[in-house]
């Protein structure tokens, strides 16, 4: 057998890519795709313990794990080791917050929805009530900030227009963002 090592199914053989940029590039999308796939794994299969460690063409780690490093390198080492009650706690305890995060998530993505226009289903505007409900005084603190500055930005960028200066180079007014 020749020294070429083959990628996935198709046989295509892996050669170092000489240009860097290019080879970084290349990288960073092949991250992300192991990334998404492995998130969608989790997301499947609440169960499942994924880890994956790489690191960049310059050396620099990257790793993610589910549901944490300890229990995925736990059981890579020990497969037939129960992890111990505390360590079945964490373990249960990141689940539970992975499943909250997605749940943050997915309501997030039904406001994102309707707040650009999309017609929004019964099920969608019952979800929104529900979230309202549910928003902490620091959430709504947040979100005052961020539509103060978004108001900021929005009257800065008509003033520009209406100036004729429709370069958004330009500094706005006393030191906004």
């Amino acid at each position: 057998m020749s020294g070429r090592k083959y990628l996935g199914r198709k046989k295509i053989p892996i050669e170092k890519i000489e240009n860097e940029t290019t080879r970084l590039v290349t990288f960073s999308k092949r991250k992300s795709g192991l990334y998404k796939k492995a998130s969608k794994l989790v997301e499947k299969y609440d169960d499942v313990d994924v880890g994956i460690i790489s690191y960049s063409p310059n050396g620099k780690p990257y790793s993610f794990f589910h549901p944490t490093f300890d229990s995925v390198i736990g059981r890579f080492v020990s497969p037939d080791t129960q992890p111990s009650v505390d360590g079945r706690f964490f373990d249960a305890n990141a689940r539970i917050k992975v499943k909250e995060r997605r749940g943050e998530l997915d309501k997030l993505d039904m406001v994102e929805k309707i707040i650009s226009n999309q017609t929004p289903d019964a099920n969608d505007m019952e979800n929104v009530w529900e979230y309202i409900d549910n928003v902490k005084e620091e959430d709504v603190t947040r979100l005052e900030e961020w539509l103060d500055l978004v108001d900021l930005k929005l009257n800065h960028k008509l003033r520009m227009l209406e100036n004729g200066a429709s370069s958004s180079t330009q500094a706005p007014p006393n030191g906004g963002f």
